[in-house]
């Protein structure tokens, strides 16, 4: 028979139950945004589909694209970063980075508004 863990000890993110219902919000938005991005490229990038594909992922999509997609662009000489005809499933997995990226920048507020608070606490208020 297996002891039973104390109350205090963090449990493994694997364990069944671990899982918060903000970090299943997080994965299901990635996710959704992955599939999204997939079924949109399956489909051909119809037109009528553009302001939804740019409002998926907004933030996160734009600091990827400047950060990482053009900057390697330049490293490596490649001027077709978004000029790509045909399917491409990159595409699905920029808006799924962009999507990871704006869950990391909402927890990051929420890190730094709980410490913020933690803070006014701390020195009473003042």
């Amino acid at each position: 028979m297996s002891k039973p863990s104390s109350p205090n000890k963090p449990r493994p993110w694997i364990e069944p139950g671990a899982w918060s219902k903000a970090r299943l919000i997080a994965v299901g938005y990635i996710g959704l945004a992955m599939v999204t991005a997939l079924a949109y490229e399956i489909a051909g990038r119809p037109g009528a589909a553009d302001p939804l594909m740019n409002t998926i992922s907004f933030p996160g999509a734009v600091v990827v694209l400047v950060f990482v997609l053009y900057p390697l662009a330049l490293l490596v000489g490649d001027d077709s970063i978004g000029g790509e005809a045909g399917f491409n499933l990159l595409n699905p997995l920029f808006h799924g980075v962009g999507a990871l990226v704006n869950v990391l920048i909402v927890w990051g507020c929420m890190v730094f508004v709980r410490y913020f608070g933690k803070e006014a606490r701390r020195s009473g208020g003042r």
